[in-house]
């Protein structure tokens, strides 16, 4: 099942995101709620959300972090989702550092996704043979690529190794990234889809044609489960518009 929300702006897709996100971990009460975190720009906004208006109002004891992908720089490299992650979130929040499972991006790729994918794998509860996060925030890229797979390696989508190397088309640079089979076991996947630079992309995200499943974020929508997806004027310019409050 899909859902889609139109907010108002960025900040009220990423408020209803959370508040979702919120009532999810509510549910499991003192029991570990796994979630599995992207990076960039609208990780970013939404990790200072989360300290300006939900640090009182999430058990953050409770949530054990883990990240759908990773750049592969050492944690203090500013390209680091890690590094994002520790500063806006990790420690204005103080969580406990065994709470926090990065992917090394300073090791050697292959073997860091090899040893990254066997953490997961001891660590998460399991369906259907594969482990199970209870939530997974997603990205999507101008390109339409999502976690670090990008329409040029779309058959990770397919691939039966949890975790797997892959590279930026652009720069070259290598990344870890979770591949489809884990992303679509989650019990719940978030996908917000924001601002201008996403405006030509997400007319075909969210339609029917086929070659939506050769993007990676098409891929994930069209197979998915259940995902909700969050979006704004920007991203999604041919939305009818909301009334006013």
């Amino acid at each position: 099942m899909t859902n889609i929300f139109s907010s108002r702006d960025s900040r009220e897709a990423l408020e209803l995101l959370s508040e979702q996100f919120a009532m999810q971990v509510r549910r499991k009460k003192e029991e570990p709620f796994f979630l599995a975190l992207s990076g960039g720009e609208t990780a970013q906004q939404m990790f200072r959300l989360w300290t300006e208006r939900f640090s009182g109002r999430i058990d953050w004891d409770t949530i054990r972090f883990y990240w759908v992908d990773e750049r592969c720089v050492p944690p203090q490299d500013s390209e680091s989702n890690y590094g994002h992650a520790h500063e806006l979130l990790f420690g204005p929040l103080n969580i406990l550092p065994a709470h926090i499972h990065r992917i090394q991006g300073e090791e050697e790729p292959a073997a860091e996704a090899v040893r990254y994918a066997q953490e997961v794998r001891e660590e998460l509860p399991h369906r259907h043979g594969i482990p199970r996060f209870d939530a997974i925030i997603l990205g999507a890229g101008s390109d339409g690529h999502t976690a670090s797979i990008f329409p040029d390696s779309i058959s990770l989508m397919a691939d039966q190794n949890l975790f797997a190397v892959s590279a930026h088309p652009g720069s070259g640079q290598k990344r870890i990234t979770m591949t489809g089979p884990l992303i679509l076991n989650a019990a719940m996947l978030l996908l917000p889809i924001l601002g201008k630079s996403k405006a030509h992309i997400t007319p075909l995200l969210l339609g029917n044609a086929p070659e939506r499943e050769l993007l990676p974020a098409g891929y994930v929508i069209s197979h998915a489960r259940h995902i909700s997806i969050y979006t704004d004027p920007g991203s999604h310019p041919l939305q009818p518009p909301l009334p006013d409050k």
